[in-house]
């Protein structure tokens, strides 16, 4: 089981703790136990010692049984917990009664106060004990060893009467054993107490690092923007206090991102509105100026070809007539009849005036398309032909149309079915058709020139009336495109050519123009390798086109590729 760190760092504090407590009572019980061991012992001693002295001093000399009783009453003594010995001695030094059982030692039949020794186990700062009394002041306390007692206190009380001393020994061993014990159980003692608070403190520590773990990692996905984590912490302390605050700034931080990428998504949406209305608006000016300009000249042109034809024919009518009355010729104009050709020009004048007219009638059809694409004096929604768009676009986008660097030219395929005329603004269609077909032409384009040079590009648009609606397919035998691609394709700035070759609004702008300005549907659907496919959905009759900027989805319904 691994340990948090707070209780990690709280049990090194709680250890260390524990043991400078420990090493501190320790040392004050061993301390104050002497001191009140010692002052016992003592007392024991001089009690005993002063009982065997009355007891000595009772008898008279005379008494023959009175040494074999005092014999007796010191091995009754010695038999006391903590006696060492008992030893009784006359005023000669010469032992009377005894407790060893080899003979007395000789230290204590020396006459007099015998020195205490300096080699014992550091009791003799103990001698003066408090619980000690000594209310006859003659009683002498001595610290003694010797190899048959051991370590000792030797309490020495005379005998009344000056007959003699009575030497009492408490045993030291057993009273530094019994502080020993006492101090061995209090450490045991506090052991358990530390177990115990070592396991209240694991509950403790559990108790508040469990919900700040779930706080941790609560901030941590939060920190990765995964704002759909939740803590489970609803105690009424400081933490669940904590986690309720966090949740509630998780979820204004959440709502605050929302409105930023929303914010965003409307900043990029206008930046792609203004700069592809810009470009569009140049475009379509562009086109309207060279649309106006060259239909004069070519009115101009076509209105007078037909009286050139008719002048003419007049002409060479009265050339044949001439001819045929004027004979023969001088030889100056024979030679110049031969040089121009005369038959031949005849014969080819008029072709070459019909063929004016012909591209005269064509240049107008140009002017008429590029007119009806540009739109620019239809501002407003206005019934027109969806197929003209089309075909306008189309005429627009020739150029890319046919052969190009070598390869074949795109074949262009209609489908094009029985339509009603629509409302809607005409203009704006005519962009979406010329991005939607752009990017057709791009993938047909790169699928000959990389991958297949000898595919046969086919472009194909269908068109077909739906329940109050028309649909227009633009569909291509390109490159296609991949599932997660077609997620992204209507997002603003979203391109999959090279950079520097597309802005990414082409698609997005359309999107715009479909579904906002006109409430209809635009779909697409793609194969890798085998191309792609656009649906829009125009209603029929539009209502009021909505000209705020959209946002941009994520996505978009895919339509199965046919």
């Amino acid at each position: 089981m691994k340990l948090s760190s707070l209780f990690q760092k709280t049990l090194i504090g709680q250890i260390v703790l524990f043991a400078f407590i420990a090493a501190s009572m320790a040392l004050a019980s061993s301390y104050s136990l002497r001191w009140y061991l010692t002052g016992e012992y003592t007392s024991k001693g001089s009690a005993i010692a002063k009982s065997v002295a009355g007891s000595q001093a009772n008898f008279s000399e005379a008494d023959s049984d009175a040494q074999a009783i005092l014999q007796t009453i010191v091995d009754e003594f010695v038999e006391v917990n903590g006696v060492a010995y008992v030893v009784v001695v006359d005023a000669e030094g010469n032992p009377i009664a005894q407790t060893f059982e080899a003979e007395v030692p000789n230290q204590f039949l020396a006459l007099g106060t015998i020195p205490p020794q300096d080699s014992g186990p550091g009791l003799n700062r103990f001698t003066h004990s408090p619980n000690f009394e000594d209310s006859d002041g003659d009683v002498v306390v001595n610290y003694r060893r010797g190899s048959e007692f051991g370590y000792a206190i030797d309490i020495v009380r005379p005998i009344p009467g000056g007959d003699g001393k009575v030497h009492v020994g408490m045993d030291q061993a057993l009273m530094i054993a019994q502080i020993r014990a006492a101090v061995r159980f209090q450490l045991l003692i506090m052991a358990l107490l530390f177990g115990v608070s070592v396991l209240a403190t694991y509950v403790m520590v559990n108790r508040i690092s469990r919900p700040l773990s779930q706080l941790t990692d609560y901030a941590q996905r939060l920190a990765n923007r995964d704002f759909s984590a939740s803590v489970d912490i609803r105690s009424q302390d400081e933490i669940g206090l904590l986690a309720c605050t966090m949740e509630n700034m998780a979820a204004d931080t959440q709502q605050f991102i929302q409105q930023l990428e929303s914010t965003l998504k409307e900043l990029q949406q206008t930046q792609a509105q203004l700069v592809q209305s810009a470009k569009m608006s140049s475009l379509g000016q562009l086109v309207a100026g060279m649309a106006h300009e060259i239909n004069n000249p070519v009115n101009f042109i076509a209105g007078n070809i037909r009286y050139a034809r008719r002048y003419a024919e007049s002409l060479l009518e009265l050339l044949q007539l001439h001819d045929r009355h004027s004979q023969p010729y001088a030889p100056e104009i024979t030679d110049k009849i031969d040089d121009i050709d005369l038959d031949f020009i005849a014969e080819d004048f008029p072709k070459a005036i019909a063929s004016m007219q012909v591209g005269a009638e064509r240049i107008k059809d140009i002017v008429h398309s590029l007119r009806n694409f540009s739109r620019l004096d239809e501002a407003e929604l206005k019934a027109v032909n969806i197929h003209d768009g089309l075909d306008s676009t189309l005429l627009v986008l020739s150029s890319r149309l046919g052969k190009t660097q070598g390869l074949c030219a795109i074949t262009i395929e209609k489908h094009y079915g029985q339509l009603p005329k629509i409302e809607c603004l005409a203009g704006q269609l005519n962009q979406a058709f010329m991005n939607i077909i752009g990017n057709a032409i791009d993938a047909l384009t790169e699928k000959r020139s990389q991958l297949n040079p000898d595919s046969l590009p086919t472009l194909t648009l269908s068109t077909r009336c739906l329940d109050n609606a028309i649909e227009i397919a633009i569909a291509d035998n390109g490159i296609g495109m991949a599932e997660d691609l077609q997620q992204r394709i209507f997002d603003p700035f979203f391109t999959t050519k090279p950079v520097g070759e597309g802005s990414g609004l082409g698609l997005s702008i359309s999107y715009q123009i479909v579904v906002q300005r006109h409430g209809g549907q635009i779909q697409c659907g793609s194969t890798p390798g085998a191309g792609s496919r656009f649906v829009i959905t125009l209603p029929v009759t539009a209502a009021k086109p909505d000209l705020t900027p959209p946002l941009i989805p994520d996505g978009s319904v895919a339509v199965p590729f046919s």
